[in-house]
């Protein structure tokens, strides 16, 4: 009698572990999430297929479904919404879908009317003739040499002597234009041809550019003045 109870137990036990087998070829997946293991029941010795199915809900946690029939690409389950499995897997009401248009939070547009304002009217101006700009002055007024013997005269530059480089520089004595240059021994002066012909006092006029940078007369004092009598021409008287 033990000996059959132990049968029994055995044959109970076997019976068991053969109640459910799965699908071999392995888990179905949906695109929606939900994924299943196929399997074969055997328990009622009425074969019944299911599956055993794993599904993420939206708060983090994982169901665990158990359907029935095979699970595949046929079924209901594998091409529903996931709003769908929400609310069979997870207890979660899909929102109804709005018919009410949204409404903008943006506040109104207010267009601004400029307002006219009156004012006097006013006659243009005749805009005056541009003269040429002043410049500072490019002489000191001191005259460091004055030699009629040679005709040369040089005049004091004012400091920081300016760069005359493209500079279109006249400069007039008594009203005669003379030829002038930067000394090339010192450059803080400017040496000028006398006219041949000079009275003292004489006008001097500078211009840069055609703007007038000094304008002053000079009285003649230590200019080196030619007063040798020139000999007459002509064969010389004999006693």
């Amino acid at each position: 009698m033990p000996r059959k109870i132990n049968l029994l137990l055995a044959f109970s036990a076997f019976l068991i572990t053969m109640c459910k087998t799965y699908d071999q070829s392995g888990t179905v997946a949906s695109a929606n999430g939900l994924s299943c293991q196929n399997y074969t029941d055997y328990g009622s010795f009425i074969p019944k297929q299911g599956a055993d199915c794993f599904y993420a809900c939206p708060d983090g946690t994982v169901r665990q479904p158990t359907i029935s029939g095979k699970f595949s690409a046929e079924s209901t389950l594998y091409s529903a919404s996931k709003g769908e499995l929400d609310s069979q897997f997870c207890g979660m009401t899909s929102p109804p879908a709005s018919t009410i248009a949204p409404v903008s939070t943006s506040p109104p547009l207010v267009l601004l009317t400029p307002s006219l304002t009156l004012t006097p009217t006013t006659q243009a101006s005749p805009i005056p003739e541009i003269s040429p700009t002043a410049q500072s002055p490019l002489l000191t007024g001191n005259i460091t040499m004055c030699d009629q013997n040679v005709d040369l005269i040089s005049f004091r530059m004012a400091e920081p002597a300016p760069d005359l480089t493209d500079k279109v520089l006249t400069v007039q004595i008594s009203e005669q234009e003379i030829s002038c240059a930067v000394n090339p021994v010192n450059t803080s002066l400017l040496t000028c041809t006398l006219p041949s012909r000079i009275t003292f006092p004489a006008r001097v006029l500078v211009s840069l550019d055609g703007a007038v940078v000094n304008d002053f007369i000079y009285d003649g004092i230590g200019c080196i003045i030619v007063d040798t009598p020139i000999p007459a021409s002509g064969p010389t008287p004999t006693p």
